[in-house]
């Protein structure tokens, strides 16, 4: 995934909220950083590798070497970002976030008509090059009749496909444009001097900016001096994100109008709905930092079960940055500390957001069980994940999703051979199996039985907790039905 912020001040710099912006934007895309700003015909830049060191600290000298009252940003998960076209239809610098599936045919396809490309991106999950998102979106766009036209161009070519958002600077002002799938956010925000757009709004009250509304699926808008124009006009028929609510966002982003903190709180009072009619005693309930406390704070006040923290989290440390398999374990391993005499001899519901490959959760759960906890019950706070995402740059693969794994190994038979279905519906005897193989999986590092039962929530209880419509959320990862 990326995170997309941009900044119109109407006289002064806008570097200092966009250098700010992206700062809080950082959870969304940890590779590459950039931002691109203007001052009259002039054009600054300056793009980073930000995995060994934060986007703050990274960009902080640059903060005097980027004048300007207009500028765009963006924080990288793979592509390098922004890039600068000069095109038939204008000059303009782009920064994108999303995916689609057909990227390398158009790439292929635009090549044969004649366009050049410069950039490449190493995708990790398939060990390969392949074209660079943002390249392949300036070049599309330069086909258009005018900017509008050529978004409109971009997202016909990638309909079913995936879900671009996209911001757009030419000298003038910004375009934003959300994608008619609506599966990412992007908000418009104001001040008196100055309007923002951003993918999350995570940061604008640090820098005095009103939330002024969320993009319409499928709109586009120019911002300028007299502020945000509207260019092409959206639908109320986004299919959001539901996993940007159990993960992905920080707690106090705005999406959808639903507060993501409180999304949580309801995701947890649902959890503890779930493990309540199983009668078994506890002492307490934990959430493993940072992604479980949100969901655990919400099932200790519907329970009125005390809320401890049995784990610390040490800052600074990123398991996914190392290059070999043998370094990220050893991270993972090292990132949370246990307290011991919180979790010795004590009964405790422990819960996290969600569980993917069970790459880092089985050495907590080594570490936990040297405590030597009484009984443990381990509760996720949504549905099994059963597929990697295609509308972002998802590292995973399918055949490595805890989930896939477990049914390749209850059926003895290729992930592309199985048939899912019996496995989404937590009445089945296939799902118990899955749980319970997926509940060993997560012991096997351990001497111990330590994690004594798994417990899922299902679709319907997410959608409840997000509280909109079911045909308003995209659970894709959940049941592969787009």
């Amino acid at each position: 995934m990326s995170g997309l912020s941009g900044v119109f001040a109407v006289k002064d710099d806008c570097i200092y909220d966009l250098y700010n912006l992206l700062g809080d934007h950082e959870h969304l895309g940890q590779s590459i950083g950039g931002i691109f700003t203007r001052q009259g015909n002039g054009l600054y830049k300056e793009i980073h590798s930000i995995v060994s060191v934060l986007f703050l600290p990274r960009f902080e000298e640059y903060i005097g070497k980027l004048p300007g009252n207009l500028g765009i940003g963006v924080c990288s998960s793979a592509d390098v970002q922004p890039l600068k076209f000069d095109t038939r239809i204008g000059s303009y610098s782009i920064v994108v976030q999303g995916n689609f599936q057909n990227l390398q045919q158009i790439g292929d396809d635009l090549k044969e008509q004649g366009h050049n490309f410069q950039e490449k991106t190493w995708d990790e999950k398939k060990e390969t090059w392949h074209y660079n998102k943002a390249e392949v979106c300036g070049e599309i766009i330069s086909t258009g009749s005018n900017l509008v036209d050529g978004i409109k161009k971009l997202w016909q070519m990638i309909s079913g496909q995936g879900s671009i958002n996209l911001l757009l600077m030419t000298a003038d002002g910004i375009f934003a444009a959300r994608d008619p799938r609506g599966t990412f956010s992007l908000t418009l925000a104001r001040k008196e001097r100055a309007y923002a757009v951003v993918s999350e709004t995570t940061g604008l009250d640090n820098l005095d900016y009103e939330i002024d509304r969320e993009l319409k699926a499928g709109e586009i808008v120019f911002i300028d001096n007299s502020g945000p124009k509207i260019c092409l006009a959206g639908y109320n028929n986004s299919k959001i994100c539901g996993f940007l609510y159990v993960y992905t966002a920080y707690p106090e982003a705005i999406i959808e109008s639903r507060c993501v903190e409180e999304v949580r709180d309801r995701t947890g009072a649902a959890l503890w709905q779930t493990f309540e009619p199983l009668g078994i005693e506890i002492d307490y309930i934990a959430g493993i930092p940072d992604s479980g406390l949100g969901h655990a704070h919400g099932a200790a006040s519907a329970s009125g079960i005390p809320l401890k923290r049995p784990l610390r989290k040490k800052r600074g440390i990123r398991s996914f940055m190392y290059a070999s398999q043998r370094m990220r374990d050893y991270s993972a391993f090292h990132k949370i500390n246990t307290i011991g005499p919180v979790i010795k001899g004590k009964r405790f519901f422990l819960i996290d957001d969600s569980l993917v490959r069970n790459t880092q959760l089985l050495w907590l759960i080594k570490k936990i069980g040297r405590c030597r906890p009484q009984d443990l019950t381990l509760g996720l706070a949504c549905a099994p994940l059963i597929e990697t995402c295609i509308f972002e740059e998802s590292t995973r693969r399918r055949e490595e999703l805890a989930t896939r794994r477990a049914m390749s190994a209850i059926e003895g038979k290729n992930i592309d051979e199985i048939k899912i279905a019996p496995y989404l519906d937590p009445q089945t005897e296939q799902y118990r199996q899955m749980v319970e193989w997926i509940r060993r999986d997560v012991n096997k590092k351990s001497p111990w039985d330590v994690v004594k039962r798994i417990i899922y929530l299902d679709v319907k209880q997410n959608i409840t907790a997000i509280g909109l419509p079911p045909d308003r959320v995209c659970t894709y990862c959940w049941t592969g039905q787009v």
